[in-house]
């Protein structure tokens, strides 16, 4: 069995452009798809060496030394994925490519044994479970490794914007402002409290002016966690006002038993500047 293998593993790697020419021309045109029939000339090429490496580490699965697969195996898996996200690809697209080119070689795998009189049913059943298993590996490292970097990829944004969403801004030693600006929802609620204190202590803030004159609402999830930030401050040792507080959003505290009392609370934060001592320099 094991010359079989290698015979079969040779067989595929012979027909490796014939299986490619097939599958690229089996691609429908889907808009803004890498796999799309009128996809630029550059990224075909690009496709068709993806592919022609693809058919080779799907091959290698038959042939009894499985390193030489799990080598490939991993330098496929590192190769498509970088250029799936960099391409913005669905993962379903990309398992739908596979899925042809899985019908594909096994066209030629039962080809081979229909011009070869001493394969028996036994080997091809034998085959036919190598070649499974080894496209349903190729998938889930595949499936596995997307995930992984998508999830950074999504994490760095996520960071990027944290860092514009809440902009601990100094305004003299030891003073900043923290303007909050638009809808401020559960997600954002919750990034607030990790995000804000780390500023804060990176910069070495001793006041901070919580202005949420630009809000337009605060659900009462989101009105929890803005108290257990200025907990969180207190802790730090970080003396934390509130200006521009509307009535609605007083409104929406009180309701949920939150009281004021605690906290210093201004209308304007130029009101709030100033109890701190920092007033506008006035022009000579």
């Amino acid at each position: 069995m094991s010359e079989q293998n290698q015979r079969l593993f040779e067989y595929i790697l012979e027909n490796s452009a014939s299986i490619s020419e097939e599958w690229l021309r089996q691609r429908s045109n889907i808009k803004g798809s890498i796999y799309s029939k009128d996809a630029d000339a550059s990224v075909e090429k690009k496709l068709r060496e993806q592919h022609l490496y693809t058919i080779e580490t799907i091959a290698s699965g038959f042939l009894d030394d499985q390193k030489i697969f799990k080598q490939r195996m991993v330098k496929w898996t590192t190769e498509v994925v970088n250029s799936r996200i960099k391409f913005d690809t669905p993962i379903y697209e990309v398992v739908e490519a596979l899925s042809k080119t899985r019908k594909i070689i096994w066209t030629y795998v039962k080809t081979y044994s229909l011009i070869h009189s001493s394969i028996t049913k036994e080997d091809i059943l034998s085959w036919s479970e190598v070649y499974h298993t080894t496209f349903d590996k190729l998938i889930n490292e595949f499936s596995e490794q997307y995930y992984k970097i998508t999830r950074q990829k999504i994490s760095l944004q996520q960071e990027l914007i944290d860092e514009t969403s809440f902009p601990v801004i100094p305004i003299v030693d030891h003073i900043a402002v923290l303007p909050l600006v638009g809808l401020i929802d559960e997600i954002k609620g919750d990034s607030i409290i990790e995000v804000v204190p780390k500023k804060c202590a990176e910069k070495h803030i001793r006041h901070l002016v919580i202005d949420l004159s630009g809000v337009n609402y605060v659900d009462t999830y989101v009105a929890h966690k803005f108290f257990d930030l200025i907990n969180i401050l207190q802790l730090l040792g970080i003396h934390s006002i509130m200006s521009g507080v509307s009535p609605d959003m007083a409104q929406t505290a009180v309701n949920v038993g939150i009281s004021f009392n605690k906290i210093e609370t201004f209308g304007h934060l130029k009101q709030a500047l100033s109890s701190l001592g920092v007033k506008k320099k006035e022009k000579v």
